[in-house]
């Protein structure tokens, strides 16, 4: 069967100013190893950090993607220029392909085609680019985005190979996306993502709904057949005042006195607003603090002493400097009482006032108001419309909260069938998918030494699940972290090495730091990988590894692979890929 999508093959990855030696790739496994320089020091034998994963993370800088997630973004300016053009050459089919792409103007990279450059102002364009590339014979069928096929093809090292689905960091908690999975399995994937598509709508539409009802049933402390209730009621009593309303205003005297009635309760209100104001003035004049009065003994005596130490300067007699006191604290009082009178005066006229106007209003009314319906036009025009806006608003939230909820139950409906479209592709595909776990049996056994495992593919209905398809992976004795990446390493030989998902395949895998694994099942990965090299001439894989994982399986012979002839890249701590020692922001 004829490929369905572009092979890609990583020719050489590269800087412009050579601040790494270049890495030449080449069919087949590639390795790039982490090794000592000096076993008498503690440094010379250290492998960690020598910059294996860094060169991992350039490539897939170049593969486009985002840069503020990326390890490259936390390197100093002094190790790597904001300018400096990071480059990939590859091939995608029969087309030459150059990436470049710098730190500084990291969204807009440049592309060779052939020998033609092609600009992009957006990140997005460029992958939308790549994408058309790589699936350039599927005539408009849906296909999985750029980024999300190399996201399974280059599964970052942080995603700690924990799950066969889980391909990112996991501190991102980036949701789980199927559709590079389904797409490699030859499952056509518009199913799946028409009922992705419908979950999040019911996702969505389940906040309305849950905001709605929190909202009826004030903070769920009634049911929403309490608020149906409520709104009968609420009916009810808005039918008997608009009657009333209509009533007073159908009486032959109401058009004569409305206008009458409105002006008097405005003075009225004015009266009273005047009033309150005027008697909290009132209180504050009677709090005050009477003015104080000096005894006119003391002033005698201060008169005295004065005038024995000036003698003849004192010219007022003493009842006459008692009599200015006596003025001034009449004065005194006389403001105070003055203000005080002032403001009963008001009083008792705006007391006059409202209840001239209260009569007048009392008489207007009776008019009008036989059956004592209404006893304050405005009051109750404005409880009508007050009640009337609530009633409005709570109806509104109930016809949309019955609306939303039919809506889900549609969309629900809606779900299961396009579930029930996944289950018959699921069938159709049947033989294909037996054939996958027929692949994942042999690599097992080759590795594990049994076929203690399971693999399968079946979709899922249920409310709280936003994914409907379950993929799901079992290996003998599984669970642990060790075991989970052995799991992965097995999972993605599958989708390599399978006839079947070899069509869908671009041929090329990465795997950054998966062998923390225990020695016995490193050696029989690596030696399963010498024959699948064997087998098949058209693939790459790239592989980190520490030398000194396997130093002593090499010497025993155990390790069949001939791992020197498979190197690319070997980093130590004197020879760091960068060619710099630093500290990442």
């Amino acid at each position: 069967m004829d490929k369905e999508i572009n092979r890609i093959r990583i020719n050489r990855l590269y800087s412009e100013s050579n601040i790494f030696d270049e890495i030449i790739f080449h069919d087949g496994i590639n390795l790039i190893l982490g090794e000592k320089y000096d076993n008498a020091t503690i440094t010379g034998r250290k492998t960690n950090g020598v910059g294996k994963s860094m060169s991992i993370e350039f490539l897939d800088f170049c593969f486009l993607n985002d840069y503020k997630n990326s390890r490259i973004n936390k390197i100093p300016e002094s190790v790597v220029p904001m300018e400096e053009n990071i480059i990939l050459d590859l091939e995608i089919g029969h087309e030459r392909i150059t990436i470049k792409r710098n730190r500084k103007n990291e969204s807009m990279p440049l592309l060779i085609r052939n020998g033609k450059s092609v600009t992009f102002d957006k990140l997005t364009d460029a992958r939308n680019y790549l994408s058309e590339l790589i699936f350039n014979k599927l005539n408009g069928k849906s296909v999985p985005s750029f980024r999300n096929i190399l996201s399974i093809l280059m599964r970052d090292e942080r995603s700690e190979f924990i799950d066969i689905l889980k391909c990112h960091e996991l501190t991102k908690s980036i949701p789980i996306d199927l559709t590079a999975h389904l797409y490699m399995l030859g499952i056509e994937i518009e199913s799946y993502q028409k009922t992705i598509k419908t979950i999040k709508e019911i996702e969505n539409i389940t906040k309305v709904i849950t905001r709605n009802k929190n909202e009826l049933t004030e903070g769920k402390t009634k049911k929403i057949a309490d608020v149906q209730a409520e709104l009968n009621s609420l009916d009810d009593e808005l039918e008997k005042m608009e009657l009333a309303i209509e009533n007073f205003k159908s009486n032959e005297a109401y058009d004569s006195i409305e206008k009458d009635l409105l002006e008097l309760e405005d003075n009225l209100d004015k009266l009273r607003k005047r009033q309150k104001v005027l008697r909290h003035e009132y209180d504050k004049i009677k709090r005050l603090p009477k003015p104080e009065e000096i005894d006119d003994v003391e002033i005698e005596l201060v008169y005295n002493q004065f005038k024995s130490d000036l003698g003849s300067a004192i010219v007022k007699s003493l009842n006459e400097v008692v009599g200015f006191k006596n003025q001034v604290e009449e004065f005194q009082r006389m403001l105070i009482n003055q203000k005080a009178y002032e403001v009963e005066a008001q009083l008792n006229e705006i007391a006059d006032r409202i209840r001239i106007l209260d009569d007048e209003y009392s008489e207007k009314l009776k008019i009008i108001d036989t059956k004592g319906v209404l006893q304050n036009l405005k009051v109750s025009l404005r409880i009508y419309q007050n009640k009337k806006d609530e009633s409005a608003h709570t109806k509104y939230l109930f016809d949309e909260y019955e609306n939303n909820t039919k809506q889900k139950k549609n969309l629900a409906l809606r779900k299961s069938q396009e579930i029930m479209e996944i289950d018959d592709l699921l069938e159709k595909n049947k033989s294909n998918i037996k054939g996958f776990i027929a692949t994942i049996l042999d690599i097992h056994e080759n590795i594990m030494g049994n076929k203690e495992c399971s693999f399968s593919v079946q979709t899922i209905n249920k409310a709280r699940i936003k994914v409907p398809v379950d993929i799901s992976m079992r290996i003998f004795d599984d669970g642990s972290r060790s075991v989970n990446r052995t799991k992965v390493f097995i999972y993605d030989m599958a989708l390599l090495f399978n006839d079947h998902t070899r069509i869908r395949h671009p041929l090329f895998l990465v795997h950054d730091n998966i062998f923390d694994v225990d020695q016995d099942t490193l050696v029989q990965c690596l030696n399963y990988l010498k024959k699948q090299e064997e087998k098949y001439q058209e693939f790459q894989y790239i592989l980190t590894l520490n030398r000194d994982k396997i130093e002593n399986e090499e010497k025993a012979k155990l390790v069949k692979l001939d791992v020197n002839a498979k190197v690319v890249a070997a980093f130590t701590k004197k020879d760091k890929f960068l060619k710099k020692d630093y500290q990442e922001k």
